[in-house]
């Protein structure tokens, strides 16, 4: 039964309050057939009918005084409970392709909630069994992080904190196919503003990586960069070099005088032509 939902003996008891005030004048009334009671006892009757509807007020009093009670409390609840979720953080642990290539696998903390995180601590899950090679040497690395190893003081919403975490090229040449069976289980724990604890658990399992292609030649945005730096690089190379850069300059007044040449060479050639077809 939901604690909001009345028991079914509540409304027969209502019920029959409302109904024995009822019976009780019926069965004087039948009764009265017989024996017509004295004034004295139309009075003692009246006074009972009174006291009887009188309870029964009172009673139905105090079931709406509780339901009200009973409704502002859940309403105060849900109140409190929208507040908490409008500012409640939600910290999570993903593994992404840096942009420099797919194999380059960036280790990502970010906080995807509503509200700002606070005191975040990542911890390794224990496990039943004993940790694969690449899982302590990933473990390894992630010891390394000083946000790893202690905490997190802070984490906005959408924030994040990254670090490269592994090649899959070179632990693959290291450990085989066997890499894809790490996995890894962490706990995290956080605060909202208030100060209120959250626990999280999540998992890194590199089997969902497996046969995983990329086509192309990386992010283009990266591959651009890269370009313009080369070009930087070599402007940059010229300027502070002593080399000397050769630079053939014209005025209007050369380039008339070579489209003149040029005419002229043109004429002579003509007419050496026609003097031969003579």
């Amino acid at each position: 039964m939901n604690r909001d939902e009345k028991p079914l003996w509540m409304y027969w008891v209502i019920l029959a309050m409302f109904i024995s005030p009822t019976l009780f004048i019926v069965g004087v009334a039948v009764g009265s057939k017989a024996n017509i009671p004295s004034e004295s006892t139309w009075i003692i009757i009246s006074a009972i009918i009174s006291a009887v509807a009188t309870g029964v007020i009172a009673f139905l009093t105090i079931i709406l005084a509780v339901e009200t009670w009973r409704l502002r409390r859940n309403q105060d609840e849900q109140i409190d409970s929208n507040r908490k979720e409008s500012i409640r953080p939600h910290v999570e642990i993903f593994l992404e392709s840096s942009i420099v290539g797919f194999q380059f696998i960036i280790f990502k903390v970010e906080n995807i909630g509503r509200g700002l995180a606070r005191n975040i601590q990542l911890e390794i899950e224990k496990s039943e069994r004993e940790f694969l090679d690449s899982e302590k040497e990933i473990v390894g690395t992630l010891e390394k992080l000083s946000f790893f190893r202690n905490s997190l003081n802070s984490l906005g919403v959408n924030g994040t904190k990254k670090s490269f975490l592994f090649s899959f090229i070179d632990m693959q040449q290291k450990y085989d196919k066997g890499f894809f069976e790490t996995r890894l289980s962490f706990k995290i724990t956080f605060e909202d503003m208030e100060g209120n604890s959250y626990t999280n658990h999540s998992v890194i399992d590199l089997s969902e990586f497996e046969g995983i292609t990329e086509l192309g030649n990386g992010n283009p945005a990266y591959r651009t960069s890269i370009e313009i730096e080369k070009i930087r690089k070599n402007l940059d190379s010229l300027i502070k070099s002593s080399k000397r850069i050769k630079v053939d300059s014209y005025s209007q007044r050369d380039r008339n005088m070579e489209n003149e040449k040029s005419k002229a060479r043109i004429r002579e050639h003509l007419s050496k032509k026609d003097e031969k077809n003579l």
